[in-house]
């Protein structure tokens, strides 16, 4: 039998000591025997901010010492952010990692070291990994260069080969993804179609990260989907004002019986800059995030659809209107008078516009949408 651990997003940007979990935390996760999370930004120190569309983040390199004295063993590198230095500031990344004893996985020099599996044995239990992301700035998909850094597709046909080699040589495959739509309870449609065709190549269990709040999971035939654990430790930008309520698990391994899960609620203690053990006031409802997935999903999954458009479509005007545009009219003539006065030159309308028909979760909104709306006017 064999226990893993797996936890959400993790940024650190201020505690120097690396160290991010409380002491009833930590002893959850030393009694893993083996423990993973989305390690979203790479180390100070290295590379330079490239040209995308959206914040530029680094974290503590002591991170990475402060996770694996704190019970971690595997960080996840396919993210929307590895990549924010360059090429210098993952391999700063991944070499330090190495220095801190971790495994890492989803990212490296080029598409064949992002791209393969890591094959784990622990307490003679076979694990097959794989880590990928959606379409964003650093992803090697079909358009990059196979010996540019970057960070592997989860959309690649590559993906869907590795867990069917993967599945002939392990006792189980697990396929963690970075992808969707931040700050929404429920998951797109299509990563669900994703994910459950992951199970069916072969997954025992997909986990999801990147939308930065709690998702609910389900059974899928005899596999397991997470669609999102949201944020584990996040002390950046608006979210180090948060608690971030959210959820780990602990999944225990048996070649002989189904997998067990028991989740880790967890909270950000903000004061004192720790994830500590959320109390039983504090825990997310697990149970009503994961019955959105039966009961009335459809409804709010239009819900969400339409929400979420009205942003991506004043995103979509910044980026191919030839007059800066905002959110309405005020909006819009601050944005003009900003720009007269040389106040966004950083906007790039062509960074903008490609970061928008490059990711898919941009793309399923912006579809659904519009055929909601074709729908409904066909219907009158």
């Amino acid at each position: 039998m064999a226990k893993i651990f797996i936890c959400g997003d993790v940024v650190n940007t201020e505690k120097q000591s690396g160290e991010i979990l409380s002491p009833s935390l930590e002893q959850i996760v030393l009694g893993a025997d083996y423990a993973i999370c989305n390690f979203e930004a790479p180390v100070e120190g290295a590379g330079s901010p490239i040209a995308k569309s959206g914040p530029h983040i680094q974290q503590k390199a002591t991170t990475l010492y402060g996770l694996k004295k704190q019970g971690f063993d595997l960080i996840q590198l396919a993210n929307n952010h590895i990549m924010d230095f360059g090429s210098s500031g993952l391999m700063e990344t991944i070499k330090q990692a190495h220095l801190a004893k971790l495994d890492v996985i989803g990212a490296g020099a080029d598409f064949n070291s992002a791209y393969k599996p890591l094959i784990k044995e622990i307490n003679g239990v076979v694990f097959g990994i794989i880590n990928a992301c959606e379409a964003q700035f650093g992803v090697l998909d079909y358009f990059q260069d196979k010996n540019t850094a970057g960070y592997a597709w989860i959309n690649h046909n590559q993906i869907d080969k590795n867990i069917i080699d993967l599945k002939k040589q392990c006792d189980f495959v697990l396929v963690l993804s970075h992808a969707g739509l931040e700050n929404y309870s429920i998951p797109q449609r299509e990563w669900r179609e994703r994910y459950q065709h992951f199970c069916d190549l072969g997954a025992d269990v997909v986990v999801g990260a990147h939308p930065h709040v709690p998702q609910g999971f389900e059974e899928y035939k005899a596999s397991l989907i997470f669609y999102s654990l949201g944020n584990f430790y996040f002390d950046w930008g608006g979210h180090a004002a948060n608690d971030d309520k959210s959820y780990a698990v602990m999944l225990e391994f048996d070649k002989a019986s189904r997998i067990k899960v028991t989740p880790v609620f967890h909270i950000t203690r903000i004061e004192q800059r720790v994830v500590d053990v959320a109390n039983y006031n504090e825990r997310v409802d697990i149970k009503a995030l994961s019955e959105s997935l039966k009961n009335g999903y459809e409804k709010l999954h239009e819900m969400m659809v339409l929400s979420a458009y009205e942003k991506v479509k004043t995103n979509f005007l910044r980026g191919f209107s030839v007059i800066p545009r905002g959110h309405g009219l005020k909006s819009t003539i601050k944005e003009l008078v900003a720009s007269l006065l040389g106040r966004r030159k950083h906007i790039d309308k062509k960074i903008l516009s490609l970061h928008l028909i490059r990711n898919e979760a941009y793309y399923y909104v912006t579809r659904n949408a519009l055929e909601l709306e074709a729908r409904g006017k066909a219907k009158k």
